[in-house]
């Protein structure tokens, strides 16, 4: 059942690394960077998108301008959402736990790819690699739920407040929940591996 584990550890690989694009997304005016984004609000002036660590503002399809990058970055601290940041007050909590919970998301996946890698597939630590990318997909799970909250309720906030202000979700927002789909296969395919994968005894006569 190695073929098991190699398909969870690609899984795993996946989420990772979409993990890593969007810790990193929306940091810098950057090729690419600038692109990945939670949310974007559509003014009639200008728009402004929203990463884990700062906003970025622009006109038509050029970013202009990028925030410095501060960790848990409080999206009603940006200039230009002032007349809304009211109406979002009390998720400003929510900013700082989505940002530890990602954080804690990519150790937890990092451990599991790590450790199955390093021990050639074994059970015992493939066993460890199910646990960790369980409860990477649940944290995955909760983040995006929680993204999802604060960037339609800031979209709908904005469009209630202008006619002609639009906004849509980014594609760290999707990346998110593509993260979670690869842990929630790979913690399968690590369960797979556990149950039916050979066992110390058998390992050990195959190794004779």
């Amino acid at each position: 059942m190695t073929v098991f584990a190699y398909i969870a550890t690609f899984f795993t690989f996946c989420a990772l690394l979409l993990e890593v694009f969007t810790l990193l997304g929306n940091t810098h005016n950057q090729p690419f960077l600038k692109s990945l984004y939670f949310a974007r609000l559509t003014l009639p002036d200008q728009f402004i998108q929203f990463g884990l660590w700062n906003y970025c503002i622009g006109n038509g399809n050029e970013v202009t301008h990028c925030s410095s990058p501060v960790a848990a970055f409080d999206w009603t601290k940006a200039d230009e959402l002032s007349n809304i940041a009211d109406a979002l007050h009390g998720m400003s909590n929510l900013f700082l736990v989505i940002f530890i919970l990602y954080w804690v998301t990519f150790g937890l996946t990092l451990f599991a790819i790590t450790i199955t890698i390093l021990s050639h597939f074994r059970r015992g630590p493939d066993f460890l690699a199910s646990f960790s990318t369980f409860l990477s997909f649940l944290l995955m799970l909760v983040i995006f739920i929680m993204t999802l909250v604060v960037s339609l309720r800031g979209i709908n906030e904005a469009k209630g407040m202008d006619k002609n202000a639009s906004g849509n979700l980014g594609p760290s927002t999707w990346m998110t929940l593509g993260a979670f789909a690869g842990l929630m296969l790979a913690s399968l395919m690590y369960c797979v591996t556990c149950i039916f994968g050979p066992g110390k005894h058998v390992r050990e006569i195959e190794e004779a």
